[in-house]
């Protein structure tokens, strides 16, 4: 699995892991409501028995097995034109199915 973390989302990213008691960063899907598509977001975890370990630019990413198999590229962003003090999380378009 190709995985990007742009050069803002690390700054920010090492500012929190800082702070934090786990070292991984955990990819997850969400959804907010009923009528929302879901979509990919993160947060910080352990490594559990059935996730993957990635490791991209210094980082170590795990995701759960089912939802690594759905994935291909991935990138990890931080602001942007919509989305000034947020982080994205996106993939291929189409491969993800939540």
């Amino acid at each position: 699995m190709e995985i990007l973390i742009t050069q803002p989302a690390k700054a920010e990213l090492d500012k929190l892991l800082k702070n934090s008691e786990h070292k991984y960063i955990r990819i997850v899907t969400k959804r907010e409501s009923i009528f929302e598509k879901g979509r990919l977001d993160f947060t910080f975890d352990k490594k559990e028995d059935d996730d993957l370990l990635f490791k991209a630019e210094g980082y170590e990413i795990v995701i759960n097995v089912k939802l690594a198999a759905q994935l291909q590229n991935l990138t990890i962003s931080y602001g942007g034109l919509l989305s000034r003090d947020k982080f994205t999380v996106e993939t291929d378009f189409g491969l993800f199915k939540y």
